[in-house]
Formats: C-alpha cells, structure tokens, sequence
C-alpha cells in the first residue's frame, strides 16, 4: 500500500503543501486557456483586447523588473504604444504602426529612468509591440486568421508542457544551469520535436496542406518557444528574480506563460512573409 500516509513525516508535509500550489496552477492556466480561446475564436476584435491588455501587463512587468517601479511613465508609453501598434495592425496600416512605434523608441530613449537602464526599457517595448503586431497580423487574415493563432497557442503550451514534464520524468545533463537551474537537454529536446505532432494534427484536420512540411514548421516554432523561455529566464536571472510578478497564482507573472509563444509568434510572422497578402494561410498551407 503507498501513499502520503507511508512517507515520512517531513515528507508528507511537503506533499502535503505542493497540493494547493498544483490546484492554484491548473485553475489558473483552465482560466487563462479560456479567456485567450475565446478572445481568439470570437472575432478580430476581441482577440485585438486581448492583445492590448497582454502589452500593457508586459510593459508593467517590464518596468517592474528593470527599473524596479512597475508602472511609471515609461511603462505608460510602452503600453500605449503596443495597443496603438496592435490597432493599426489590425485596420491593415502597418505603415503608422511603424511611425508609432518609432515614436515610442525615441520617447523613451531620451526620458526613460533611470537612464543608465534606458537600453533595458527599449529592449521591452521592442519585446511587447513586435510579438503583438505579428499575432494581429495572423488574426486578421480572413480565411484562416483564427485557426493559425489557434495553432500557435497549441504549439506554445506543447512546448511547455512536454519540456516540463519529459525533463522532470527523464532528467540528466542541464541545459543551462547559470541561466536557468531546472532546464534539461532531455526537456529541450523533447519539447521542441512534440510540436510536430500538433502540426500533423493540424495537417489532418486542414487537408490542403502537407504534414510533413507543417511539423517542421512546428518544430522550428517549438525551439523559439524553447529560446524565448531561455531569454527570459536569463533577464531574470540577470535582475536576481525568480518571477516576473505575482500576477498570476500559481505560476508567477503573465511574461512567465508566454515568453516562449512571443518569440514564436515574430518567427511566425516572418514565415508567413512568403505571402504578406494572406500570413494565416502562407503559416499554415505549404
């Protein structure tokens, strides 16, 4: 017979305690999993509000790990910036996108503070309004908007998912211990090729295009989740914080779910370049 009650007293407390931690975990990403489907299946515009509350959290986790004042005047610009790039974006003006967005770099440039990290506060404008206007992008392709942002979230949360778990269950040699302590080169690995079975699921249920080509798509998407999560861990590392924030139970900030699928989504965006007319189907039909 196993069980907590087996285990040594030390041990069960410890078991004990990690239960409520793991509920806070799954509640939170069910609700985190529901709002972002459902800001994405019902159309452009909601899928735009959800873009434009993610960079104005971004921006304020940004500030409040570089400059260490959460939401000041620079985190005001950057958010404001996002949303405005996220807006004309998906009003198809990439051409005032890109005014604003050089506007905002200029901006904060000469009147981020303190200015010794000014480098730190463009990085994460660049970090937020680059990610947001290549979601939009795909969004508001009108054939297959929907489905190819669909398809990125399930590339992203496989990636997280099959790293963390294949790289608890397997263990060995670590990725990169100075960066990131618990990182495996089984969990990198592995997480980085099970994406192709979302691409050949994606295939099946598409029908027009080809599998083979989709998964490694999905595989080169899986790695810059995986790079993404390594960038990331490495500014917290380099500002001395395990998390970016509290904002969410259970997992810690909004920048510490989806890292990996911000550095996918600009990869996206620049595969799907090979036809700017309809990015959704350039990603997904090959």
């Amino acid at each position: 017979m196993t069980g907590t009650g087996s285990l040594p007293k030390e041990e069960r407390q410890e078991a004990t305690g990690r239960k409520p931690e793991v509920l806070k975990r799954v509640a939170s990403a069910i609700v985190l999993a529901a709002l972002a489907l459902g800001a994405t299946i019902a159309s452009p515009w909601t899928f735009l509000v959800l873009v434009m509350v993610g960079g104005g959290l971004v921006a304020w986790e940004w500030g409040r790990l570089t400059r260490g004042n959460g939401f000041d005047g620079t985190a005001l610009v950057a958010a404001v910036s996002v949303a405005t790039v996220a807006v004309f974006i998906s009003l198809g003006n990439p051409e005032l996108a890109l005014f604003v967005l050089a506007a905002a770099v200029v901006t904060i440039g000469f009147t981020a503070f303190p200015w010794g990290r000014a480098g730190w506060s463009l990085a994460g404008l660049i970090y937020a309004a680059l990610p947001a206007a290549a979601l939009m992008w795909l969004r508001g392709d009108p054939s297959l908007g929907a489905v190819a942002v669909l398809y990125l979230f399930a590339v992203a949360w496989t990636t997280d998912t099959a790293s963390y778990a294949f790289g608890r269950l397997i263990g060995g040699p670590k990725l990169a211990p100075r960066i990131s302590p618990q990182k495996t080169w089984s969990g990198f690995i592995i997480g980085a090729l099970t994406p192709a079975l979302v691409g050949l699921a994606f295939a099946t249920a598409l029908k027009s295009t080809s599998a083979l080509k989709l998964a490694l798509v999905s595989v080169a998407l899986g790695l810059a989740c995986q790079m993404g999560d390594l960038i990331e861990s490495w500014v917290k590392r380099r500002f001395g914080t395990k998390d970016m924030s509290q904002l969410i139970p259970g997992h810690g900030g909004l920048l510490d779910r989806i890292d990996g699928l911000l550095l996918a989504a600009v990869l996206a965006a620049l595969i799907a370049l090979r036809d700017p007319a309809n990015p959704a189907r350039a990603l997904l039909i090959w």
